[in-house]
Formats: C-alpha cells, structure tokens, sequence
C-alpha cells in the first residue's frame, strides 16, 4: 500500500504534549503550608505550563516587594467547548471529512465555542475577590491589574525575582492555581513572569527616533545580476572552480518567473492577504509606490492595502526600538504583492513584541476575517514560550481553521537554534529547539532555499538554506575555515527546521515524514512518540539570493531616503509561499483555509520540486558597519546546501525544506 494510502487511513489528530488545566490536586492547607491564602474557593486546580522553564531554584533571587505592581495579568477563557472546536478545526480543514470547507462565520463560531457570560463574570469576580482590579474583558480573556500580594491570593504562589544573562526576571515559585469551579473558564494565565521573555526581536536596529527610521542597511560590492554572472577571479577557487559575486537581489518578474506564476493568468483577485507584525510603518505606502515604480510593477490600486495597526503599546521591541520592523513590514508586503500584485492585502499590526499584543493581533484578524491566507514573518524570542502562551496561540489558530483562514509562519533563520552556532550564540538560544508558532501543527511553517536564477528569472540551481562563512586567509591564498569543516563554528544561519518536543506528529504528516526525522528529538535522543517536525514547504530564503526590497531608511547623515536592500531569511520565503497560496485560492475559487493537509496530500507529485543538497559557493564584501556604505569590506565565502549540521536536504521530505518547493505547475493542482 502506497504512503498516501496509508495517510489516508490516518485520523488527523493535532495537540500538544501535555494537557493545559491539571485536575484538581492542590488544596486551600497546602496553599497556606507555602505562605499562601487563597481566595474564594478552597478546592483549587493548578494551571500547567504557568510556571517557566527558566525559573529555577539555582537561578532564584528572592520574593519580590508585596506592595509592587503588577500590569498585563491574563487570565484566558477556554470557552465552553474546547475539544468541539479542535475536532472541528480538523473536520473542516480534511479533505476526507464531510465538513470539509464547511466553514463558519465569527458569529457562528463565537455561539458555538466562545466563552459563557457567566465563565467570564465567574473569572471577574474570582480576580477581583482577591484585591486585582479587572483592567478589561473581551472574548478571550479576562485582563487585570494589581499588587503582588494581591495575584499570590489570587493565583496560590509566590512570585520571585529570577536571574540570567540579561538581568532579574519575575515567575511564579511554584504551580499557579485556580479555583476548581473555574477549571473548566481557564485555558490559562499569563503576565505572573516576566514578558520580557517572550517578545519578538527585531533584527534592525532604530536609532535615535524609535519610531523613526531605521538605519539604512548597505550591501557590499560587486554583486551579480544573476546567478553566476560576475566570476571573483581575484579570490581563491573551491574545489578548482573560480566562484561567482553574490546576486545583487531578485525583483518582483524573477521571482514570479522563478516559480513559473507568471504564466499562469493568476494575479490573486478576489483574495485578500493578510500580513501580520508588531507596529505600523509610518511610510509603507510611498515606499510601495517608489518599490513597484523602480521595478516597473503593478502599483496598488486605491484602497487595496488596508491597514489595522494597534497603537498603545510598549515602545521597546526586546531591546530594539519598534523601528527596527518597518524593514520586515515592507519586505512582507512586497514579497506578497510580487507573486499575487491584483490580491488585497490587509495589514495588521499589533500594537507591540508582547506575545500577549501578537495573540491579540491574531485574534483580531480571526474574528473580524480580515483576510484569507495571514503570513507571519516573526517568533517568540530564544526561550520557549510558556504553555499559557501557546494556549492563547493555538486557541486562535483553530478560530482561524473554523473560519476558512490559512497561517502561515516564517520557520526561522538559525536552522535548530543550535547555541554551539555563532548564529545560535547571536539568537541567544539555550537550546536547539524548533521555533514557535511555526512548530504548532494548526500553521504552515515556511523553510528557506538558496536559490540561482538565470537572467531569465530561471531556476538554474537550488539547495537547501543552511550557510557557512568562510574568511579570506591573510596571504590571499585560501578560505578559513574551509567549507566542509565549517560547521558549527562558520555556521551563520538557514532555513528553520527540526523535531518539536512538544506537539505531537499530527495526521497530515503520517507517511510522508520519515520516522527517524519524527522521533529523533533536538538533543539526538529518541522520543516515545512521532512528534510534529517543521518545515512544511519552502521558497527562497538564502540572504545571498535575496529579494530587492524597498523601505524608508535613515542614513549615516541622519536624513531619511527611500531606499533598496536586498534582504532573506524565511521572512522572505513565507510571503512568497503565501502569495502563491492566494493564487492557488483564485485557481480554486474558494477558501482553502488551513493549507496543511492539502500541502502534504500532493507530496510526492509533480506540484512540488524536491530539494536536495549539493554544495554552492558564492562570494561576498560584507561591510564592517552595514549602516556605512564607505565602511572596510570583509571578504567572505558562504556556502549553502553543506552545512554539516544536524539539518539537511536530499530526496523527500527533510527537515530543512520540508516537501519542497512549488513547482510550476502547483497552483494549477487547484483548479476545479
């Protein structure tokens, strides 16, 4: 029997390793043996996942001050059916199931699944019995404010100061409780640790406005207008090849040739395209209009970019000005407009890096449906999230597959978050680990390629994203260290990818994912169960084959221009993926909702073009200072496609680019 076949014989299931509400356990004496009171009831049930990884005994540092404050407590409402909205999240996105493509609307899905007005008024009144003001409520949660002695009555534990690398932290000691009445309303509770943990970080830097700006960012040259063009004659050659400058960046058309769209007829009318980041940028649209001029492409018509930017929030991103993501935002939007440039595009913007400001953001776009496809260029930090956190997070991620709506997550940029990596190291990774969300099983996570093109936007080599950098060696002679000896010490980033630990292989996955890649865990063990492992497609992502993308950026003279960068990472592969994504909706002429079954019901066809691992070279002048054009070049090799690491591409799926690639032919897969 063929692996489809067998696939079909699966039952998608989908969840997370370990439930989020324990049974009630924890009573009003023992609470009180810890120094404790509790409020209201006296049976008490322990919220799992409350309490972070990072808050060890080791690393205490003692109570905090009872008298202090504490912001952005949350208590998030479960609703009355949580197993009824997940069996029919995966009933709806089956394409085995009769519910297939029966989507419901935010009113149908708020009735049926959404939270009592007596689970919220229970939760209200809980936190305010133990002297924390309710701050707001709306169909998710329920916010509060307060003393620290006030959330320890309210939540049964103390909370201490925890110290790492950056400082002191704040987390709960032990299990955060609730009432047993309640453990039905509680999906679970936020805002006891320290958020500074779990914010997404720009990789731009703002200075000195922090909603100016950000600085510009210069590539080095020469550089070659297509793949192979521009022989380095005066650098060393590799393996007896002279190498090539490194593409100077690709425009919308070879983008579009790239992936055989343009010939198609498919330009995503009727779809509208979600894209979601932290902050608004202040200038998105004069620089969509200078990008589309310079590159003679479509320009937006009137009203068809719609901005739904939150303001309010935090004005630091993780230590970053919010700035800093402006450049995200434009690379997004025009990644997305290149592949679909006649789909709408809604852009939502959250009004901070707070992961609580980003589950807010999504469930806006859920419950307005403010688009069809949402891509997601961002991920939690380098600790994991807390489970409360990935509960908010999956909650709406099934809203989403309800409604008919597909996410999308850039996979990340530091192949498994390898801290023995400088680019592990730089990410400030404890751990290998895949990234969250892309790892949840209810979103598309999107791997990275390098890819060459020729002058006629042809695909002339292609391997998986996984670079090593190599350095000029003082007399000119040779590369140090050699490529294949380049990992990990010249490992500088790729494709996100990897065996999570925590979600379980959900069914779409069975028979295409190899079981060693589904029970190998990020530390070489093996695990008990097939476990969920990302990516699931991929598209051009190696900053080295990089898409020309326009943005406002203030220069070393302090004034701000228009200006181009060529710019990577899975920022740029999961756009392309979701403009393509809106062709395949127009092909379809309907929803296709959460794409992840259909993605891997086509593996092993001719929809996809495998990737697989041959060594390519390119060389580059990387800038001392890329914020200053006249600053010393550094000469450098980076290879792809043999890292050497734990990741890697060859025939079938992998865990560097998943099923592959779209090839020319896949958005015809979904014509009727």
């Amino acid at each position: 029997m063929s692996r489809l076949a067998n696939r079909r014989r699966a039952v998608f299931v989908v969840g997370l390793a370990a439930p989020a509400l324990l049974a009630s356990a924890t009573t009003a004496a023992a609470i009180s043996a810890a120094g404790i009171s509790t409020a209201a009831s006296a049976e008490r049930a322990a919220v799992a996942g409350a309490h972070p990884a990072w808050a060890t005994a080791s690393a205490d540092r003692g109570a905090l001050d009872p008298a202090a404050t504490l912001d952005g407590i949350r208590v998030f409402l479960a609703g009355k059916d949580p197993a009824g909205l997940e069996s029919y999240a995966r009933a709806v996105s089956d394409p085995r199931s009769p519910s297939f493509r029966h989507f419901l609307n935010p009113r149908q899905i708020a009735d049926r699944f959404g939270p009592t007005p007596a689970q919220t008024e229970q939760v209200t009144e809980w936190l305010a019995s133990a002297g924390l003001t309710v701050t707001g409520t709306d169909p998710h949660f329920v916010a509060a404010r307060g003393t620290v002695s006030a959330a320890q009555r309210a939540f049964g534990t103390e909370l201490h100061d925890f110290a790492d690398h950056e400082g002191k932290h704040r987390a709960p000691v032990g299990a955060v409780t609730a009432p047993a009445s309640l453990a039905k309303a509680v999906l679970g509770v936020t805002g006891l640790d320290d958020p500074a943990k779990q914010r997404v970080e720009p990789k731009v830097k703002a200075d000195p406005d922090p909603y100016g700006p950000p600085a510009t960012i210069y590539r080095g040259l020469p550089c070659s207008d297509y793949w192979g063009q521009k022989a380095a004659t005066d650098r060393p050659k590799v393996d007896g090849k002279t190498v090539a400058w490194t593409p100077c960046g690709y425009g919308p058309q070879e983008l579009r040739a790239a992936y055989g769209v343009d010939k198609t007829g498919l330009t995503g009318k009727g779809v509208t395209v979600g894209v979601l980041d932290p902050y608004g940028s202040p200038t998105i649209e004069a620089d969509l209009a200078a990008y589309n001029t310079k590159h003679n492409f479509q320009q937006f018509r009137p009203g068809q970019l719609k901005q739904y930017v939150e303001t309010g929030g935090a004005t630091t991103c993780y230590g970053g000005p919010p700035g800093g993501l402006y450049i995200e935002e434009a690379l997004d939007i025009e990644a997305v407009h290149a592949m679909a440039p006649d789909a709408d595009v809604a852009y939502i913007g959250a009004k901070d890096c707070e992961s609580t400001s980003l589950i807010d953001a999504v469930n806006r776009a859920v419950d307005g449906h403010l688009a069809d496809l949402i891509n997601n260029s961002w991920g939690i930090g380098s600790e994991p999230p807390s489970d409360a956190v990935r509960q908010g997070f999956e909650q709406a991620f099934q809203r989403a597959a309800v409604s008919g709506i597909g996410i999308y997550y850039s996979s990340g940029d530091c192949g498994y978050e390898d801290p023995e990596t400088p680019c592990g190291k730089g990410d400030e990774s404890t751990r290998k680990q895949t990234n969250y969300p892309p790892e949840s099983p209810w979103v598309t996570a999107v791997g990275g390629t390098t890819m060459g093109l020729d002058q006629h936007g042809r695909k002339v080599a292609e391997v998986g994203w996984g670079n090593v950098r190599s350095n000029l060696t003082e007399d000119g002679t040779g590369w140090t260290p050699a490529p294949k000896d380049a990992y990990p010490s010249g490992y500088t980033g790729g494709s996100g990818g990897g065996t999570s630990i925590v979600f379980r292989q959900p069914a779409y996955q069975a028979g295409v994912v190899p079981d060693k890649q589904a029970l190998e865990r990020p530390d070489g063990s093996t695990s008990a169960y097939r476990m969920r492992t990302v990516p699931d497609i991929s598209a051009d992502g190696d900053s080295s084959t990089g898409m020309l993308v326009g943005y406002t950026g203030r220069d070393k003279d302090g004034v701000a221009r228009y200006h181009e960068t060529k710019l990577g990472g899975t920022s740029l592969s999961s756009p392309l993926i979701v403009g393509i994504q809106a062709l395949a909706q127009q092909a379809q002429g309907s929803a296709i909702g959460f794409a992840n079954p259909q993605i891997y019901a086509r593996y092993g066809t001719a929809a996809y073009q495998d990737v697989t691992d041959t060594p390519v070279s390119v060389a580059r002048n990387d800038l001392t200072n890329p914020n200053d054009p006249d600053s010393a070049p550094l000469k450098r090799l980076y290879t792809a496609g043999f890292s050497g690491g734990p990741l890697a591409a060859f025939p079938g799926y992998d865990r560097l680019t998943g099923v592959g690639t779209p090839g020319a032919g896949y958005v015809a897969t979904y014509r009727r």
